[in-house]
C-alpha cells in the first residue's frame, strides 16, 4: 500500500507540474510542441501508420472490457489505491502524449480577433466562398442541378485526405499524419461523431459511413490534430485551408463546402433574410450535398446521442476550450479574418 501510495504522490507532483505549465503556453510552445512533441509524433507514425487498421480503436475496446470486468469483481477495501492509480496513469499519459497541446496560444488570440463579427465581413466572406463553390461544382458536375459524381473508395479517399495534409504548405516540419477508417463507424454516427485523433496513439479515426465529402474533410481534419492543432476550431481551420488549396478540385470543393457551412449557418443566425439570399445564389447540386450530409446524421440521431455532445463538451470545457462543442463553428472568425486581409 505504501509503494501505491508514493506513486500517487508522484503522480500528483507530475500532474500540477502539468497545471501550471498550462497557465505558460509560451513554455508550452517552446519545450513541448517545437521540442518533445515532433519526436513523440515520430514514434507513433512509425509504430502505427504502416499498420492499415485501427491499433488505438482495438485499444480502447480492450480498456473497456478490462474496466467492466474489473467494476465487476472490484472491492473498495482492497482495490481504490490500485484503480486511482492506473486512472491517474492514464490522465498523465494523455497529457504528457498529447493533451498539453490545448494549452497554447490559440490562434484567434494571437491574431488578435475580434469578439463579434459584423454583419457585413460575415455576408462578405460567406458570398466569397459561396461563389468558389458556384465555380467548382460547375467544373465537377455534369449539370448544375446534380451532385458532383463521387466514384471514389473509401480507402482512396482517406488516401486522398493524408495526401492532401502531407503536401500542404501548412504542415509543420518534422511532423507527418495518415487518415484512417475506424473500426466503428456506426458507432460513431449513433455518438455523432465524423471522426476523432486518438491521443494515445496519435491515429486520426474518420466515420466512413458519412457522405464521401465528409470523409475528405473529416480526415483533414483529424490529421491537423496529428500535427498539433488541438483546440476544435483550429483543426477545422488548417483541414479547410490545406483543402481549398489543394491540387485535387473534389478536395478543393469539399473544402469550401465546409466552409460555407460553418460560415451560412453563423449568417443565419445573424440575418435569416441574408443568409437565404445568398443560399438561393447557390446550384441545386450543391443544395443536394448539404443536403446529404443533414440526412446522414439526422438518421442517427438517437436519445443518447445528447449524452455523448454534453460529455464532449464538458471535456472541451475542462481543457480550456471555453465554448465547448461550439468550438468547432469559431472558424468562423479565422475565416472572416483571412477575406478581410484579401
Amino acid at each position: 500500500m505504501s509503494a501505491i501510495k508514493q506513486l500517487l504522490t508522484t503522480l500528483f507532483l507530475l500532474f500540477l507540474l502539468i497545471c501550471v505549465g498550462s497557465y505558460f503556453p509560451q513554455w508550452i510552445s517552446r519545450y513541448y510542441i517545437q521540442g518533445f512533441y515532433p519526436f513523440l509524433s515520430a514514434i507513433n507514425q512509425s509504430l502505427w501508420a504502416s499498420i492499415p487498421f485501427s491499433i488505438g480503436d482495438i485499444g480502447y475496446l480492450l480498456a473497456i472490457v478490462l474496466i467492466v470486468k474489473s467494476l465487476i469483481r472490484f472491492s473498495f477495501r482492497r482495490q481504490f489505491w490500485k484503480a486511482l492509480s492506473v486512472f491517474s496513469i492514464a490522465i498523465l499519459i494523455f497529457y504528457s502524449s498529447w493533451g498539453l497541446l490545448y494549452f497554447k496560444t490559440p490562434i484567434r488570440e494571437e491574431r488578435k480577433l475580434p469578439n463579434a463579427l459584423t454583419v457585413s465581413a460575415l455576408t462578405e466572406t460567406t458570398t466569397y466562398y459561396a461563389n468558389q463553390l458556384k465555380e467548382q461544382h460547375l467544373a465537377l458536375s455534369k449539370s448544375p442541378q446534380e451532385p458532383i459524381l463521387i466514384d471514389v473508395g473509401t480507402s482512396d479517399l482517406l488516401a486522398l485526405a493524408t495526401e492532401t495534409m502531407e503536401n500542404s504548405s501548412l504542415r509543420p516540419d518534422k511532423i507527418h499524419g495518415k487518415a484512417k477508417a475506424t473500426l466503428f463507424p456506426t458507432l460513431l454516427s449513433y455518438m455523432g461523431f465524423g471522426g476523432y485523433a486518438n491521443p494515445f496513439t496519435h491515429e486520426a479515426q474518420v466515420n466512413t459511413l458519412q457522405p464521401k465529402l465528409n470523409i475528405l474533410t473529416t480526415g483533414c481534419h483529424e490529421i491537423a490534430h496529428q500535427w498539433g492543432y488541438a483546440q476544435e476550431d483550429e483543426a477545422n481551420y488548417i483541414g479547410i485551408k490545406a483543402s481549398i488549396n489543394a491540387a485535387n478540385p473534389l478536395v478543393a470543393y469539399a473544402g469550401n463546402l465546409l466552409a460555407f457551412r460553418y460560415l451560412i449557418n453563423s449568417l443565419h443566425s445573424a440575418d435569416a433574410d441574408q443568409s437565404q439570399k445568398i443560399i438561393a445564389m447557390l446550384p441545386g447540386g450543391v443544395i443536394a450535398h448539404i443536403k446529404e450530409s443533414q440526412s446522414f446524421w439526422k438518421y442517427y440521431q438517437n436519445p443518447f446521442e445528447i449524452v455523448f455532445e454534453k460529455s464532449y463538451d464538458q471535456y472541451l470545457k475542462i481543457n480550456k476550450q471555453k465554448d465547448g462543442i461550439k468550438s468547432y463553428s469559431l472558424v468562423v472568425g479565422l475565416l472572416v479574418d483571412d477575406i478581410s486581409k484579401l
